[in-house]
């Protein structure tokens, strides 16, 4: 019988949201050797961003800002779990919306 090992990642949040917006990021940092520091760290708050605000549109919650994930990638900086700070951080930005009578939903 063929044995597999799977990767185990012990910085991966274990529940979503989180652990979308770590595997969003994870997978855009594999393309950092081909890119310039500038661009690389962009594209990588891009990708964060855009899984956050459709985990949101998709499960009632509001998105963070483009500015709130900024935000939380700085204040991760220098940690060794460095990218689950960041995605838990996001994460705790998004709230369950609820909605009114007239069909808007509201944080």
């Amino acid at each position: 019988m063929a044995h597999t090992t799977q990767h185990y990642d012990v910085f991966r949040p274990r529940t979503a949201p989180a652990s979308i917006l770590y595997d969003a990021f994870q997978a855009e940092a594999l393309h950092r050797k081909n890119r310039e520091l500038d661009e690389w760290i962009k594209l990588e708050l891009q990708a964060v961003f855009a899984a956050a605000a459709q985990y949101a549109q998709e499960h009632g919650l509001t998105a963070p800002t483009f500015e709130d994930v900024e935000a939380a990638e700085r204040m991760a900086r220098g940690s060794a779990d460095y990218g689950s700070k960041w995605a838990i951080m996001v994460a705790q930005k998004m709230k369950v919306c609820r909605v009114d009578t007239a069909g808007q939903r509201t944080p």
